[in-house]
């Protein structure tokens, strides 16, 4: 029987929900996510990104505050984030502001990451030109003889990211596919409260 997405009085319900049968359902990456984010030029831009943690504060993904997204998502604090689950077809839509979470939990999860990643991770100048991939694994090679046998630190322009919702959309495809009449709840957060409401598929 198909679930019925307006049943959910939380965005949060909804995501733990459909998360949680994802993980059962697709072996990689089930946190797979796009973000999107606009240039100086208002021109967009979306990425892959894997989603780590969400609460009811926010979604939390790991990257590069320099590279070509943190400069973008910082330049007005806004950001989107869309989650899609084919098998179960679902669609989640976040949009709202964006903030730098503790720099303790951004250290903690650094620690926990592989060693390779925590390399790259410090060498990487994420969405600059590098002249060949020659270079890039001089500079890989260099940094992992330099460290041998000590702990890498977290750089300072790498840490989590939070997306806080203002509105989140749960799309749920209909199981007559044909008619296109899918469904499509809104939960919007105004004065100090969140609201549903349906929308036109």
């Amino acid at each position: 029987m198909s679930i019925d997405i307006e049943d959910f009085n939380h965005w949060i319900d909804a995501w733990t929900f459909f998360f949680n049968k994802e993980k059962s359902l697709v072996e990689l990456d089930p946190n797979a996510a796009l973000v999107s984010s606009v240039d100086k030029e208002g021109k967009p831009n979306a990425r892959v990104i894997l989603v780590k943690t969400v609460s009811e504060e926010g979604f939390v993904f790991y990257t590069n505050y320099e590279s070509q997204k943190g400069e973008e998502l910082f330049a007005n604090s806004k950001g989107h984030l869309t989650w899609y689950s084919r098998a179960q077809g679902v669609s989640i839509r976040v949009q709202g502001k964006v903030k730098k979470i503790d720099p303790k939990l951004s250290d903690e999860y650094f620690a926990s990451r592989d060693r390779n990643a925590q390399i790259s991770a410090n060498i990487s100048k994420q969405s600059k030109n590098v002249e060949s991939r020659e270079i890039l694994d001089q500079e890989f090679q260099s940094f992992e003889k330099k460290f041998e046998g000590r702990d890498i630190p977290r750089p300072a322009h790498w840490g989590g990211v939070m997306i806080m919702p203002e509105k989140v959309e749960i799309w749920k495809s209909r199981d007559d596919y044909k008619t296109r009449l899918h469904d499509r709840i809104i939960f919007s957060y105004s004065e100090n409260k969140w609201n549903k409401s349906r929308l036109y598929p």
